[in-house]
């Protein structure tokens, strides 16, 4: 007896390179991978921004033992993070991907569209037409085709069974922008990157009116305050106050610029904000030889003085002589809590307390009471108080994805304009061989979509008019408009 020997198919064994990259692939085009990502990236976002909130804090009075994780929060910027750069990178990556798999679909269907279709397809459309020819017209097919044209329509047919399939689209290539905006969107997460990496942000930088101080942040600039001006209304709000600032790079003056609240001034990715302002004393400190071991200008009001918690006070290190200098200023509410008021200092006055630093605070202050134009002599080192000025505070922000979000703004608003005012209108049709009237039948390509259905039933509507036809639209929700064959002129 004869044996049936069915022979099997041997499936050819992949290389591991292969699967390993097939499988990265699909990881990169998962949506389960990017709904992950994405819900990860809103928890560090949330996080990064509650870090300068007081909700951390609320919640170490509320569970104590949660405070060493409170102090941690605090202390770690996660938008600097390897963490965070990472999964921003990780999903430039896997929006890369999915738009590289995109490609060969939407070219295909730009370049060699599917031109079959089926009288079921047609009539289950949200909108679709039947063009009937009057009697006598002659290739009205013809005369149709000419009319999309005429109307920017590519014109695709195809024979199948004697019936003529027929596809028209105009404004094919707006599909193209979509990819505009899928890279906007990866450059947006790359100036993310950039700017959570090499940024920074100083919500309390302060120059003292006539000093010079560094901006630091691996930075060479150095702001200087030349002169601050202020002004107040009836009631004495402060109704507008302006830093005319010279910014140096090195030991170059790169800018000089005067800013307001609503003005800043920026350099390369830098932008200083004007916040606020305070008083400040203008100060010289000598030893007993002349020798000018300080010459500037020390803010007062960041701080407060023991002996009276409504003074307005400065502290000034002195490193190069071991030395600190506490200065507290006149009481700035003396008829609210006078009794806190053991200093007792007049309008014009200094008081001050030099601390030996090299002594762990062992050694008990020095203190003194200067007036303005005078010095005052204390352990050793001669004070003298110049002049009263003011302080200037600043948030400096440094941003260098600046650039990125502005050419990503471009691209992803120029994406949209393709998209949105040269969108792709698409239409099928089989054209009729049955004998007898020829019969066309149309539908648009739709689906969810209010403008494309009005577009249809726009060109519909010209054809009942320009050609010898009578037309019916027929809309999925059952209404149906008819409309007679055009009078044709002799």
């Amino acid at each position: 007896m004869a044996e049936l020997t069915i022979p099997q198919t041997m499936t050819p064994k992949r290389h591991p390179g292969e699967i390993a990259i097939d499988r990265v692939w699909r990881f990169f085009c998962s949506v389960r991978a990017a709904v992950w990502e994405v819900s990860v990236l809103a928890v560090m976002v949330l996080i990064g921004t509650l870090r300068g909130s007081s909700v951390p804090n609320t919640i170490g009075e509320l569970l104590p033992f949660t405070q060493p994780l409170v102090d941690r929060w605090y202390a770690y910027d996660i938008f600097k993070s390897l963490p965070f750069a990472g999964l921003l990178a990780l999903l430039s990556i896997a929006i890369a991907v999915c738009t590289i798999n995109r490609v060969p679909g939407i070219w295909s269907s730009i370049t060699d569209p599917t031109v079959v279709t089926s009288r079921g397809f047609i009539a289950s459309a949200d909108v679709s037409a039947t063009i009937t020819p009057a009697t006598g017209a002659d290739d009205v097919t013809g005369l149709l085709r000419a009319h999309l044209k005429a109307r920017r329509y590519r014109v695709v047919e195809q024979e199948l069974n004697g019936d003529t399939h027929l596809y028209a689209d105009k404004n094919r290539f707006g599909k193209l922008g979509t990819f505009p905006f899928h890279l906007a969107l990866i450059m947006v997460l790359v100036g993310g990157i950039v700017g959570a990496r090499y940024g920074f942000r100083d919500d309390e930088f302060i120059v003292a009116e006539g000093s010079t101080e560094q901006l630091l942040n691996g930075t060479s600039l150095s702001v200087r305050l030349e002169d601050f001006q202020d002004s107040y209304n009836p009631l004495g709000a402060p109704m507008e106050y302006r830093s005319d600032l010279v910014l140096y790079d090195g030991d170059e003056e790169v800018k000089r610029q005067s800013i307001t609240v609503n003005n800043p001034m920026t350099y390369d990715s830098v932008v200083f904000y004007q916040t606020s302002f305070g008083p400040a004393v203008s100060l010289i400190v000598t030893d007993l030889s002349g020798t000018v071991v300080y010459d500037g200008t020390v803010p007062l009001g960041r701080y407060t003085a023991k002996e009276n918690p409504d003074a307005p006070a400065g502290v000034l290190d002195l490193p190069n002589i071991g030395q600190r200098l506490i200065v507290v200023g006149p009481d700035a509410n003396p008829a609210i809590d006078p009794e806190k008021d053991t200093l007792g200092l007049l309008s014009g006055e200094l008081h001050l307390q030099l601390r030996d630093t090299t002594t762990a605070g062992t050694a008990p202050a020095q203190t003194g009471t200067v007036a303005v134009g005078d010095g005052a002599t204390i352990g050793g080192y001669t004070v003298t108080f110049v002049r009263d000025r003011q302080w200037t505070m600043l948030q400096v922000a440094s941003n260098p994805g600046i650039p990125i979000f502005w050419a990503a703004a471009f691209m992803m608003i120029g994406g949209l304009g393709i998209v949105f005012y040269f969108p792709h209108r698409r239409i099928r049709g089989i054209v009729s061989s049955a004998s007898g009237p020829q019969e066309i039948q149309l539908a648009a390509l739709a689906k969810r979509d209010w403008s494309a259905k009005r577009s249809f039933e726009q060109l519909i509507e010209d054809i009942d008019r320009e050609l010898p036809v009578t037309t019916r639209i027929t809309r999925r929700d059952g209404d149906a408009r008819e409309r007679p064959a055009a009078l044709v002129s002799a």
